[in-house]
């Protein structure tokens, strides 16, 4: 009975660890325009990853935009209103913009991707270092995401954001927490509705 029960423990913990997870993108830098302190918030967001991967640009999109939905915040996936390919034009965005009937477009795109390796040497277990413990090392995928709010009548730059994800490994995790983390920071600047 004790091993059953111990074992059914670890399992639900596994699962708890492995659905949490913890947060991977962090805001570097941010800008807001003044004319956005004046604007009324926006109701409707188009959600735009830039990545020429369709899998990974639909799969992010989706989240995002869910993430923002479950807030509370009206937004759609880009995918399903423009194609985005190597010589896209602004022109095209404005007609996704307009089509699906959003006040705001949200672009997110990767500027750059680089390995962290992190190394600690490992402690003394008694006194004076005797019996080192084993050190310890993880090597991360770190991006760096660039993230635009733009106005849909006029084009113009409203809002902006540098990210820093530190598990670009895990795409799913990364837009998860990228959809959490814009929510709370468009409202916190005034740029959608609360």
């Amino acid at each position: 009975m004790p091993v059953r029960f111990l074992f059914l423990l670890c399992l639900c913990l596994s699962a708890t660890l492995l659905a949490g997870g913890c947060s991977t993108v962090t805001i570097q830098e941010s800008w807001r325009s003044s004319a956005a302190a004046a604007a009324t918030p926006h109701q409707k967001l188009l959600i735009v990853n830039l990545n020429l991967d369709q899998q990974v640009r639909t799969m992010s999109e989706n989240i995002v935009a869910g993430e923002m939905r479950d807030s509370g915040i009206a937004a759609v996936a880009g995918h399903s209103y423009v194609s985005i390919s190597d010589q896209y034009s602004r022109e095209e965005l404005q007609a996704a913009v307009k089509k699906s009937g959003s006040d705001a477009i949200l672009t997110i795109r990767g500027i750059s991707t680089g390995n962290q390796n992190l190394h600690q040497q490992g402690q003394g277990a008694v006194l004076y270092s005797e019996g080192l413990l084993p050190s310890s090392w993880d090597d991360r995928q770190i991006a760096t995401l660039q993230v635009n709010l733009y106005h849909a009548a006029n084009g113009q730059l409203l809002w902006t954001a540098t990210v820093k994800a530190s598990d670009d490994d895990n795409k799913f995790i990364e837009s998860r927490d990228l959809g959490y983390l814009l929510v709370k920071r468009l409202r916190q600047d005034g740029m959608v509705a609360n």
